[in-house]
């Protein structure tokens, strides 16, 4: 068990360089497919409002209880940031049947290979990425995170946001 922690723990390490590389892209320059409407978008739709981009796979309970808090969270800020879901780890039947489950008051996506890849992998759920107004990477998370602890990562990268 502790091998397996110290594991994680390392690939964690080895994500974070990829996901907050200043050379690393915006969260805004993918396209992806959408898992509510046969589209696919760009994400630069949310350009001008920070962003927070949660990853969610199937039978993810945490993910749910993640889901839940950031309806919560755009709910009390008024919606006043992007929010979008992206899932990982199934097919895109598994995702849309986890989507019916989690329920989330945003878009939900289907990851592409190269978000991804530029990510450095998505080892585990629930995992959120936090963006600025220009979709530039700020601060991530992985597992649970309470709506009150992302209101305060998210007024951080913009204090105009949920005041």
């Amino acid at each position: 068990m502790r091998i397996r922690l110290i594991i994680l723990w390392l690939a964690l390490l080895a994500v974070a360089p990829a996901i907050g590389d200043e050379s690393s892209p915006s969260l805004l320059a993918y396209e992806l497919k959408s898992l509510q409407e046969p589209e696919i978008h760009s994400l630069a739709r949310y350009d001008g409002q920070p962003i927070v981009m949660v990853f969610f796979q199937p039978d993810c309970n945490w993910c749910a209880k993640q889901v839940d808090a950031i309806n919560d969270l755009n709910e009390k800020c008024g919606r006043e940031f992007g929010v979008i879901a992206v899932g990982v780890g199934g097919t895109r039947t598994e995702l849309r049947k986890e989507l019916r489950r989690l329920r989330p008051d945003f878009p939900a996506y289907q990851a592409s290979p190269r978000l991804i890849a530029e990510m450095g992998g998505v080892i585990a759920t629930p995992i959120t990425l936090l963006g600025d107004a220009r979709g530039a990477f700020r601060n991530w998370t992985r597992g649970f995170v309470p709506a009150e602890d992302l209101k305060e990562l998210v007024m951080a990268i913009d204090s105009g946001t949920c005041s």
